[in-house]
């Protein structure tokens, strides 16, 4: 604090003094004077450096919850994903046992097969089939339930979403007998290992294409 004793002169030198700081402090910062503008600029830097690292932590926190958020996000779409595949691959897996299940029946009454239920009209899988079931009501050849089965065990499946297609290994076990004219026509056993390809054909998956990629007779292949 300043001494209120001092005498006139020392008075005058410090008016002098302090208007001296006055004219340069009015040219370079606030025209407000302090005597405590050293601590006032400290507290205004702690104040702005506080509020810088506010700022910083709040962005910190809105790209935490931002990456949080797009994690969240991704693994959300990952597990959508995931879920639809095994939907997918459900559906496949059900409707294809009930194209085995019509193929059977067709064998066994070739001349009401209608080959359309299971398989893709226009599609070379189709039309053999169709020459196959035609050729077979011609000649009265068909198979007896209960006179042997066909097991067929699906291996893989797989999708190729571009061409909307699925393709499905399976292993098939036949020791079903065929009969022509009521005499045996074919008792062969065999067993092979196949490939189905299946396109999704309004709510329902058909077969629109079939390959053996190996086959033998007289064993069961499927168990290995």
């Amino acid at each position: 604090m300043f001494d209120l004793e001092i005498n006139k002169s020392r008075q005058q030198m410090i008016s002098l003094f302090l208007m001296g700081i006055f004219l340069v402090s009015g040219c370079s910062s606030s025209p407000t004077l302090s005597l405590d503008d050293s601590a006032g600029a400290m507290i205004t830097a702690s104040a702005a450096e506080s509020t810088i690292n506010s700022t910083i932590s709040e962005a910190n926190i809105a790209s935490s919850t931002s990456s949080t958020s797009s994690t969240s996000s991704n693994t959300s779409n990952s597990t959508s994903s995931e879920g639809s595949q095994n939907n997918d691959d459900q559906t496949v897996r059900q409707q294809f046992q009930k194209l085995v299940q019509w193929q059977d029946k067709c064998y066994q009454k070739p001349k009401s097969c209608r080959v359309e239920e299971f398989t893709i009209v226009g599609t070379k899988y189709h039309q053999a089939l169709s020459e196959q079931m035609s050729l077979y009501a011609k000649n009265n050849i068909n198979s007896r339930p209960g006179h042997g089965k066909r097991e067929v065990a699906i291996e893989t499946i797989t999708f190729d979403d571009a061409a909307l297609v699925a393709q499905v290994d399976a292993c098939i076990y036949d020791t079903v007998i065929l009969y022509m004219d009521g005499f045996i026509f074919n008792d062969h056993v065999s067993s092979s290992h196949n490939r189905w390809t299946l396109q999704r054909d309004k709510d329902r998956w058909k077969w629109i294409g079939f390959q053996t990629l190996r086959r033998q007779y007289n064993t069961n292949i499927c168990q290995e």
